[in-house]
């Protein structure tokens, strides 16, 4: 009887070694986009200040970071976009304060 036991114990602490590692890989794609997209978009913006085109300063740093950019929009010297790692979309805006 105890080993029925014992097994169902480490049953049950692999599964939730399982889930847990599961929801640190969502936590770091969710990190990663997040920076990514930060990247993106102060580089981004910075190109704007000089002249050149934001949307493909901020794809070049998307892309160096793993991400991908899903979407660029320019409002002024603001620039908004949208950076894809692993399933998780994070927006970030950048330009002078």
């Amino acid at each position: 009887m105890p080993t029925v036991v014992t097994a169902g114990v480490a049953a049950a602490l692999f599964s939730l070694g399982v889930v847990l590692l599961g929801a640190a890989g969502q936590v770091s794609a969710q990190h990663e986009a997040q920076v990514a997209a930060d990247l993106a978009a102060v580089a981004g913006a910075f190109a704007v200040y000089r002249g050149e085109d934001g949307c493909t300063a901020a794809a070049t740093v998307a892309e160096d970071n793993g991400a991908s950019l899903i979407d660029c929009r320019g409002a002024g010297a603001d620039l908004t976009v949208t950076a894809k790692i692993r399933g998780r979309e994070v927006t970030s805006t950048a330009g002078p304060a």
